[in-house]
């Protein structure tokens, strides 16, 4: 016969390891649950981290993108203004060429008046005969200094007018811009840089440049200011014609 204290003792050992491994799946089942609340807050960190990386290389993008349209401004900006000194200096070296070769404007005129010169002139060097009944050339004598806003556009071309806006003169005849001269204040307090001349094509060669260039020069020394010629033509006639020599700022 079975003996019903053992059985029951039997019984607890069995209930008490039981209980234990319970309180060991719940322990595992706790150590689980503290490995999963690790991990998600590390992917949580892993996300917001991941997501300040996104935001910031965005801005980086975007500063990228912003620098790139930029530098793509600037060049454009600077090929704007190279072509623009280009055409310029085309302009100027049209107008110089046309200057030089137009008769009484230019190096024709000269190369004539020294041929006459040296038809006046003997074998030996000496005045003709013919010559000596010329009147003896006197020095020019000071005149007074045209104003230099007075209107001689008409002189310049017919129904011609002069304007002077800022530091610019405009010849207009009617509402058609027909040629313009413009100059800076500088280098220095009381010197001018001449900067562009242009004269409508279908206007060159004559002597409206040189009437611009002239206008400008009698501002010039109505205000006691020297000129520094960046402009290529006015610099060929500044170099060209000594009545400008008073007003040339030279480097």
């Amino acid at each position: 016969m079975k003996n019903p204290i053992k059985e029951l003792k039997g019984i607890k050992d069995s209930i008490n390891e039981a209980k234990q491994a319970m309180d060991g799946i719940k322990a595992t089942l706790n150590d689980v649950k503290s490995d999963v609340d690790e991990a998600k807050q590390n992917l949580q960190h892993t996300m917001e981290h991941a997501k300040e990386t996104s935001q910031e290389a965005k801005a980086s993008t975007d500063q990228l993108k912003s620098g790139i349209q930029n530098s793509k401004t600037a060049v454009q900006d600077t090929r704007n203004n190279l072509s623009s000194a280009t055409q310029d200096v085309k302009q100027s070296v049209t107008i110089v060429k046309e200057e030089f070769n137009t008769p009484g404007g230019g190096f024709a005129a000269d190369e004539d008046q020294t041929k006459q010169g040296s038809n006046r002139l003997g074998a030996s060097g000496t005045m003709t005969s013919s010559d000596s009944q010329l009147p003896v050339m006197q020095p020019p004598q000071a005149t007074a200094i045209t104003p230099a806003y007075e209107n001689p556009g008409a002189e310049l071309i017919e129904g011609g007018q002069l304007i002077k806006e800022g530091t610019a003169f405009f010849l207009k005849k009617g509402e058609e811009i027909v040629g313009e001269i413009t100059y800076i204040p500088g280098p220095e307090s009381d010197t001018w840089t001449l900067n562009h001349t242009y004269v409508n094509p279908e206007y060159r060669g004559g002597k409206i440049a040189q009437g611009l260039l002239d206008q400008v020069v009698q501002a010039a020394r109505a205000e006691n200011k020297k000129i520094l010629p960046t402009c290529s033509y006015a610099l060929a006639q500044f170099k060209r014609h000594s009545q400008y020599e008073d007003v040339w700022m030279r480097y």
